[in-house]
Order: structure tokens, then C-alpha cells, then sequence
């Protein structure tokens, strides 16, 4: 079966970094077997969905109901099969979508600090 590189890109995640709520975006790449593409994408969502790396970015985000955030796959390639898929799980590439939305210098989608979601206020 094929395996698939697959970017997924998180979007209006509302995040507190040093002390300051921000709507945030990130990347991560992701790798899935599946028949095709397609497969692929939605093999790798789901994937990343049940990671605790996902359900800490959740909790740690202050969106409501109405603001929803959201995950797409992007950029999906066939990769070799031996490409990256036992690794570590990578990190998040982290940016501020109002900065990125304003075309404020520094503010590249690509330029986000990668780790772990920052912590929650409490």
C-alpha cells in the first residue's frame, strides 16, 4: 500500500502565548498508508485528531461554539515507504494569523516556533 506525506493545517485556534490571546495557525506534516490520496488525507486528520497533541491544543484554546477552529490536509505526496513514519511524532509550526492576515513583516505561515501548544491561562 502507498504511504502518503500529508501537511495538515490548523486554523483560528484562540491560544494564549506570553500572556496575550491570539487567533493562531500551525503546520504539521503527518504520513498514512492508504490506497490513494484521498484516503490519505483523511487517514492522517483523523490520526492527528486522536493525538494528545491535539486534544492539549483543544483544551488549551478559548474558542466558543460559534468560532469554530479547523483542520485541513494540504500538500499530500507519495512518499517511499520507508519515509519518516516511524519517527517521532513531530511538532507544530506555530504563527499568528493576524499578523499573517495583515502582511506584517516576520509573519510567514512557515516561521512558527515548532513544540508543544502553549499552556493554557488559568
Amino acid at each position: 500500500m502507498p504511504r502518503y506525506r500529508v501537511l495538515i493545517h490548523g486554523r483560528n485556534f484562540r491560544l494564549n502565548f506570553d500572556g496575550r490571546w491570539q487567533k493562531t495557525g500551525f503546520y504539521t506534516p503527518r504520513f498514512a498508508d492508504a490506497p490513494d490520496a484521498l484516503l490519505a488525507a483523511h487517514v492522517a486528520l483523523e490520526d492527528f485528531r486522536h493525538s494528545q497533541k491535539y486534544q492539549e491544543l483543544v483544551e488549551g484554546s478559548l474558542n466558543g461554539s460559534n468560532d469554530c477552529s479547523e483542520l485541513n490536509a494540504e500538500e499530500i505526496e507519495e512518499v517511499r515507504l520507508d519515509a519518516g513514519f516511524d519517527s517521532a511524532l513531530p511538532g507544530l509550526a506555530f504563527y499568528n494569523e493576524d499578523e499573517a492576515e495583515n502582511g506584517e513583516a516576520g509573519a510567514s505561515p512557515n516561521a512558527g516556533s515548532a513544540g508543544a501548544p502553549p499552556p493554557s491561562a488559568s
